[in-house]
C-alpha cells in the first residue's frame, strides 16, 4: 500500500526470514563466521542461543545459504515430537523418500546413507530448530546418533538453535553426555540503539529506499518500544510506515512511532500491565458478618505465621550472605593448583547424580555441615592478579591435553562458586593481517568458553574477548626437536582467564 509512496520497490520490515535483508553486524558476522568453521570443520555438535526475535532463523537460513553443494543439509523447525516421528521427519528433510516403523530400520538406513554421503565427499548438517523443545529422552536419541562415524572422521554435524531456555536442558545431569560434546556455541544478544539504526537504514536500502525515511528521534522511539529485538523493530517500523502513508507524512517522526506503539501494545511494559489488578478481583458471593469475623481470626493468625517464617527467612539470607563474602575472600587469597585427583573425584560425581542428589537434601537439612563442608572443598582459586594461561599452536584453536586437564579442574571450582564470573581474553601472533589475528585471538577465548560451559559453568558468567596480536609475556624456552635451536614458546597465543572483580 504505502511502496510508491515512499518510492520501495518491496516491504523492508516484513518478519519473514528472507536472508537478503539480514544485517550483518559485528555480532552475526562473528556468529556465522563460528559457526561456519564449526561445520566445515567437523567439529560435530554446535549450538547457537538466543531470546525470542533476535533473528536466530534468518541467521541459519543465511548459513545454509552459505554452505554450498558439499554439504547436505536438513532442518527440524518444530523438535515437539515422538522419537518414531522425529526419525521420520529426519527422514523426509533428508529426501529418503520411505516410512520407518522403529528405530532400528531407521538407523540401519541412516548408517547408510551417511557413510555413502562421505564416500562422495559430502558432509551432512542436522539443524535442529527450536531446541527448547525438546526432552531429554529425545536429545539422548540425537546424541546417539553421532556415534555412526569412521574412526578418523565424523559423519554428522549437528546444530541447535534455540532460546535461552536450551540452555538450562542442557545443564540438567541426565543431558551431560551431550553438554560435553558441545564445542561451538553463541549466543545472539539484541541489537544497540546505535545498531537498530544501521538496522533499519540497511533494510530500506535494500528494499530500495535512498533516504532516511526515519528521523534520528523516531529511532530513539523505535528501540525504547523493541529493545533492541528485530523482529518487534520489523513489526513497529512497518507500523510506522503504514500510519505515515496515511496522514501523508515523508518522514516517520517519534510522534508516529509513540503512536504505533501504543496501538500495538506488544511492549514488555504492556504485558506487565497485564497482571490482574486488585479490583479486578471479584467475589464470588456476599459472605455473612460471622464468616467475615472468623476469616479475619484465620487471617491475623496466618499473619502472625508469616511474620515468624519472614523473620527466619532474613536470618537464612544473613547467614548466607556471610557465608558467600567468605567464600569469595577465600576464592581470591588461594592460588590456583592443578590437581588430578581432584578432577577424578568431580568426574565420579558425575557418574552418580542420584547420591549427589541425596548428599544436597542432607546439606539442606543441615546448614553448619553445608558451610564446613563447602569451605573443605574449595581447592581451585584464583588469585586476582594472576591469570589462568591456555597455549594455543600456531594458528590453531586446539585445545592440548594440558588445556583439559586445567580447565577440567578450573570448570569444577566455577561451579563450587557459582557467584563468581570469569573473563576470557584471547590472544594471537603477529604473524598476517591484523584483520585474521583479531578473529583467530576470538575464535580461541570462544573454543575456551564452550568447552567451559559444556563442563557445565553457566555462559552468564563468562564474558569473552579477542585481543588479537599481543606483546609477548615471559616464557620458558623449549627446544624445536633433539639437538635443535632454542625458541621461544610463542607465548602470545594464548587465551587469558581472570575473575571478573567488576
Amino acid at each position: 500500500m504505502y511502496l510508491s509512496y515512499y518510492n520501495l520497490t518491496e516491504k523492508p520490515f516484513q518478519i519473514n526470514t528472507d536472508p537478503k535483508f539480514l544485517w550483518q553486524g559485528e555480532k552475526h558476522k562473528e556468529a556465522l563466521a563460528m559457526l561456519k568453521y564449526g561445520i566445515l570443520d567437523n567439529r560435530g555438535f554446535l549450538f547457537l542461543a538466543g531470546d525470542v526475535g533476535t533473528g536466530k532463523t534468518t541467521l541459519i537460513n543465511t548459513l545454509t545459504n552459505q554452505l554450498g553443494d558439499q554439504i547436505i543439509v536438513a532442518i527440524v523447525p518444530d523438535p515437539g515430537l515422538e522419537k518414531i516421528d522425529f526419525f521420520n521427519f529426519v527422514a523426509a528433510a533428508f529426501n529418503f523418500n520411505r516410512q520407518f516403523n522403529s528405530k532400528g530400520e531407521f538407523l540401519v538406513y541412516f548408517s547408510r546413507f551417511l557413510h555413502k554421503t562421505h564416500t562422495n565427499n559430502k558432509r551432512v548438517l542436522l539443524i535442529i530448530d527450536e531446541s527448547q523443545k525438546l526432552t531429554s529422552e529425545l536429545l539422548e536419541e540425537i546424541r546417539l546418533l553421532s556415534n555412526i562415524e569412521k574412526p578418523d572422521a565424523k559423519l554428522i554435524n549437528i546444530f541447535f538453535v534455540g532460546q535461552n531456555e536450551f540452555i538450562d536442558i542442557l545443564l540438567k545431569p541426565e543431558n551431560r553426555a551431550l553438554r560435553q560434546r558441545i564445542t561451538i556455541n553463541y549466543q545472539i544478544d539484541p541489537l544497540t540503539e546505535n545498531e537498530t539504526e544501521q538496522y533499519i537504514r540497511h533494510r530500506l536500502k535494500v528494499a530500495g529506499s535512498q533516504k532516511n525515511i526515519f528521523t534520528s528521534k523516531a529511532i530513539h522511539e523505535i528501540f525504547a518500544f523493541s529493545g533492541g529485538y528485530p523482529r518487534l523493530i520489523n513489526i513497529v517500523c512497518d507500523h510506522s510506515l503504514l500510519t505515515g502513508y496515511v496522514k501523508g507524512k515523508k518522514a516517520i517522526d517519534a510522534g508516529i512511532v509513540e503512536e504505533c506503539a501504543k496501538e500495538l501494545k506488544i511492549s514488555p511494559q504492556t504485558i506487565e500491565e497485564k497482571a490482574i489488578k486488585p479490583e479486578a478481583i471479584k467475589p464470588e458471593a456476599t459472605k455473612t458478618k460471622q464468616e467475615g469475623r472468623q476469616k479475619k481470626g484465620v487471617g491475623n493468625k496466618r499473619k502472625i505465621a508469616g511474620y515468624i517464617c519472614l523473620l527466619s527467612l532474613l536470618l537464612l539470607i544473613a547467614g548466607h550472605v556471610h557465608y558467600s563474602y567468605d567464600t569469595k575472600a577465600m576464592l581470591v587469597k588461594q592460588i590456583f593448583k592443578i590437581s588430578g585427583e581432584h578432577v577424578q573425584k568431580q568426574e565420579q560425581t558425575l557418574q552418580q547424580p542420584e547420591e549427589s542428589v541425596q548428599k544436597q537434601e542432607q546439606t539442606l537439612q543441615q546448614p553448619e555441615k553445608s558451610v564446613q563442608i563447602k569451605k573443605q572443598t574449595l581447592q581451585v582459586p584464583l588469585l586476582p592478579d594472576q591469570k589462568l594461561i591456555i597455549r594455543f599452536s600456531y594458528d590453531s584453536i586446539e585445545l592440548s591435553s594440558d588445556a583439559f586437564e586445567k580447565l577440567n579442574l578450573f570448570a569444577s571450582a566455577m561451579i563450587s562458586n557459582p557467584d563468581v564470573g570469569i573473563v576470557i581474553k584471547g590472544y594471537a601472533g603477529k604473524l598476517g593481517g591484523r584483520p585474521y589475528n583479531e578473529k583467530l585471538s576470538r575464535f580461541r577465548a570462544n573454543v575456551v568458553k564452550s568447552y567451559l560451559v559444556a563442563r557445565g559453568v553457566s555462559p552468564y558468567k563468562i564474558k569473552t574477548f579477542g585481543m588479537g596480536p599481543a606483546t609477548q609475556i615471559e616464557a620458558p624456552l623449549e627446544r624445536d626437536r633433539p639437538g635443535g635451536i632454542e625458541k621461544s614458546s610463542m607465548p602470545d597465543r594464548r587465551v587469558e582467564i581472570e575473575l571478573d572483580m567488576r
